[in-house]
């Protein structure tokens, strides 16, 4: 140790700095666990090594003295420091309150900073001083006092107790916690078995601030290889390490300090995990930890991605509550073969065709399931809470409601009804209700419903089909039987008078058959059926109709009409066929008819209306009271079929569009106006001028 005294100045100036370095570096880590106490303890050995150097270069035995003093504040403050970082850092951290620190440093302050400074005065901790030279070194020379063992005994107490207390946690923990506590003993053992050695009389300077400069060195490593700081442990024995879930010991600022082989198997790089904040080792966790504080219980579910899979987790987030503990566990229970089974079903459920709805007792909706925006157009969630019955179409919603009871009880029950799709639309459903209210998995009343809009289309379809079936068999017995009797009578009479007039008859009864024929063919062929809608000019289509008509004598009247109209020509032309057939056949051969447009209305922003509609006036003998000249088979003409007004309203019908019959005021017969017409923008009617394409006025 000779050696050592030309250095021993710069080497405890060294040993000073290398104190306040590590204060600095550990105040970074911020209020991290361990952190006050280990800057507490690396002060006083500062003071210490400080304190020591400035005595050894004073020279001067009434400075070495004042240096000797503020040194014994740093010397009898290190066992304090020592055994408080001990306890936090083993776990025992709330015992180390400012009562319990305070009256530690009791008796060591009280000896530094009253007993020693008034030393001459009672002598109770050195009996006498002096200098003396050791070799190239002064030093003070002394023989202790009362007092002096008395607080080295309790100070040897302290450091003793602070190193049992590391080496219990090396010896009890992993191979990390066994690092640090191997890094903190070998720091300390040495600053101890200096100060023994120098108590005893075995050296003549006291190295033990020099040790100090060793054990920073030791920490150090301690501080940057096995990270002291951040990994301050955390009680173990609250959990079991073979248990089937994961769970992860944290500390208070929620790093990873523990882990069992359950929770590493998560994690992308568990090697590196320990010391790292857990939402970046385990960024799945990350919305966990954003819910509450750190004492609050939180459970939430995780999902982790894992290759081309997932993996499911029940993670919950507690506080530690063992009396040495620090930290918060973080249990995760694989529920991967469990969510797979929900998936299965909730897959099933929603890629199904069927709509499952649950309800409550009151029909008010609980759950819907997606396929509701597959087939009716709505957001699932926006239907939670709202009654079944006001999706209903007013017609149906009786039918339901009747049914509805029979959904409650445990039998299913169907029915079909329309429902309002997001769009406007009515889409035809048919549901079956089971009540599943006392089931506590689902406590609702569970509706399955399917569309089956195509299929009533289809019904309604054959509807029609069988209805103008059964208006043909009552054309075939009864309309076509009469004109058949006729000719069967006149060919008789004819064959016995040979009168040429019955030939006339026969030849009439043969016309009206054809034309029962042909109307009876138009109904067939085309029902109520159009193609697709255009925008066309109706006055040609009006002139070719009038040509078809089949009269010479007879008059029409073109008035203004729109420029074009929305419809099947084909049909709207038929359509005009039949008017004029009708005038034809109850006016006479010599009836006038006119055609004309009834203007629609502008709408409150003063828009130019859509819409428009049609008429066609005779004046002819006009309509029946009360009587339904659209039905089929009405007719007051002798010579009539009774279908010509009836394909009229089948072709107004399947356009959209509404007819109506009334008197003609102008020319005192019959007047039938179409409305509902739409027309293209700017294609009204004018109202005050014939059409260009037109004359006012021509004959058959």
């Amino acid at each position: 140790m000779a050696g050592l005294q030309p250095l021993i100045v710069p080497l405890l100036l060294f040993s000073t700095a290398l104190s306040v370095g590590l204060i600095v570096v550990a105040r970074q880590s911020r209020e991290e666990s361990g952190v006050r106490e280990f800057t507490f303890l690396m002060l006083a050995a500062a003071i210490w090594s400080g304190g020591h150097a400035l005595q050894f270069a004073a020279g001067d035995l009434t400075w070495m003295l004042l240096w000797r003093t503020v040194g014994y504040v740093g010397h009898n403050l290190v066992p304090v420091g020592f055994l408080v970082f001990m306890l936090t850092y083993t776990g025992y951290s709330e015992w180390v309150t400012r009562r319990t620190v305070a009256l530690l440093a009791a008796e060591p302050l009280f000896v530094a900073v009253v007993l020693t400074p008034t030393n001459p005065l009672h002598n109770l901790i050195y009996a006498e001083v002096g200098v003396e030279q050791v070799g190239s070194l002064a030093v003070l020379a002394r023989s202790f006092g009362p007092w002096y063992w008395v607080n080295t005994t309790y100070n040897y107490l302290l450091v003793t107790a602070g190193l049992v207390l590391c080496l219990r946690m090396a010896l009890g923990s992993r191979q990390h916690y066994r690092r640090q506590g191997t890094a903190l003993l070998a720091g300390a053992v040495p600053a101890f078995a200096a100060n023994i050695a120098w108590v005893l009389g075995l050296t003549p300077v006291d190295y033990t601030p020099l040790t100090l400069g060793f054990l920073g060195l030791v920490w150090s490593i301690a501080l940057f290889r096995y990270r002291l700081l951040d990994l301050v442990p955390v009680a173990r024995d609250t959990v079991l390490d073979n248990i089937r879930d994961g769970y992860m010991v944290l500390d208070d600022q929620f790093r990873i300090v523990d882990l069992n082989p359950a929770a590493r198997d998560v994690l992308d790089d568990p090697d590196d995990a320990l010391g790292q904040p857990v939402v970046e080792a385990f960024p799945a966790c990350a919305d966990l930890f954003d819910r509450g504080d750190s004492g609050t219980e939180i459970r939430d579910e995780i999902v982790v991605e894992d290759g081309d899979s997932k993996r499911y987790f029940d993670a919950e987030l507690t506080t530690l509550r063992d009396a040495r503990i620090t930290g918060r566990l973080l249990l995760l229970r694989d529920i991967t073969g469990r969510r797979s089974i929900e998936q299965w079903y909730r897959t099933l459920t929603e890629r199904s065709t069927d709509i499952v709805t649950v309800t409550d007792a009151e029909g008010r909706i609980s759950y819907q399931s997606p396929s509701a925006e597959r087939v009716l157009g709505y957001d699932a969630a926006d239907l939670v809470g709202t009654p079944l019955v006001e999706l209903v179409h007013p017609d149906d919603r009786m039918a339901v409601q009747e049914r509805f009871p029979d959904w409650g009880s445990t039998e299913e029950a169907a029915v079909e009804y329309r429902v309002e799709a997001a769009d406007g639309t009515w889409r035809w459903i048919e549901s079956r209700g089971r009540n599943l209210l006392d089931d506590p998995t689902v406590g609702g009343i569970v509706v399955n419903s399917r569309e089956i809009t195509e299929r009533k289309h289809h019904e309604q379809d054959l509807e029609r089909k069988n209805d103008r079936l059964d208006r043909f068999a009552t054309l075939v017995s009864h309309d076509l039987r009469n004109p058949l009797t006729v000719i069967d009578g006149r060919l008789q009479i004819a064959k016995e008078t040979g009168d040429p007039e019955h030939f006339a008859a026969i030849s009439s009864a043969v016309e009206r058959m054809e034309r029962l024929i042909d109307d009876m063919l138009t109904l067939a062929r085309q029902g109520a059926v159009v193609g697709d809608p255009a925008a066309v000019d109706p006055v040609p289509i009006v002139q070719d109709a009038w040509a078809h008509t089949g009269t010479e004598s007879a008059t029409i009247r073109l008035e203004p009409l729109p420029d074009t109209v929305v419809a099947d020509p084909d049909r709207l032309r038929e359509l005009f066929e039949n008017l004029f057939r009708n005038a034809v056949e109850h006016g006479g051969p010599t009836v006038t008819v006119a055609v004309g447009s009834v203007e629609g209305h502008a709408d409150a922003a003063g828009t130019p209306p859509g819409t428009t509609g049609l008429y066609v006036a005779d004046d002819g003998p006009g309509l029946p009271d009360d009587a339904d000249v659209f039905a089929h088979g009405f007719t007051t003409s002798d010579g009539g079929t009774g279908f010509g007004l009836s394909i009229v309203a089948d072709i107004v019908d399947a356009h959209g569009w509404s007819i109506t019959g009334t008197e003609a005021d102008e020319l005192g017969g019959a007047r039938f106006e179409i409305s509902d017409i739409e027309t293209e923008p700017g294609s009204a009617a004018t109202g005050d001028a014939p059409n260009p394409e037109s004359e006012p006025s021509q004959s058959g």
